[in-house]
């Protein structure tokens, strides 16, 4: 008999209790999914798309890990800090987050013909800042 875990089904839910995105400005977080929909709120923004985050407010170290990663871990290998969930219908931010998508299998085969262990966009230890009236990961 299968378990659920065995099957590598991921769930697209997010998951977390609601944090302003205005709340995470300037702080350090891990995003460990993302969900671009159709807004729900038409004429917002020139995509039309929202997109929600499930965030993880993590500890960092100092030195990266064996994997190169800095957030502070579980044993399951999983992030150790509060989820949140937070929306924004910034473009800016939406458009960062497709075109990772679209060019990382591209980043991908560099990284493998220079013997470089290939990335994976989630989860993604980045600062979102304002600037003036803009949204952008650092």
């Amino acid at each position: 008999m299968a378990r659920f875990s065995e099957l590598g089904l991921e769930s697209d839910v997010i998951i977390g209790k609601g944090i302003d995105l205005e709340d995470i400005f300037d702080k350090r977080i891990l995003i460990e999914k993302v969900l671009i929909q159709p807004t729900k709120f038409p004429g917002k923004n020139q995509s039309g798309l929202r997109m929600q985050m499930q965030v993880v407010l993590a500890t960092f170290n100092e030195q990266a890990d064996a994997d190169g990663d800095f957030f502070t871990k579980d044993a399951s290998g999983n992030a150790v800090g509060e989820r949140r969930s937070c929306f924004t219908g910034s473009d800016i931010l939406i458009g960062y987050i497709q075109k990772a998508q679209t060019q990382l299998p591209t980043i991908n085969e560099k990284r493998k013909a220079n013997g470089e262990k290939p990335l994976n966009l989630f989860p993604m230890d980045t600062t979102i800042v304002k600037v003036g009236k803009c949204f952008q990961f650092t």
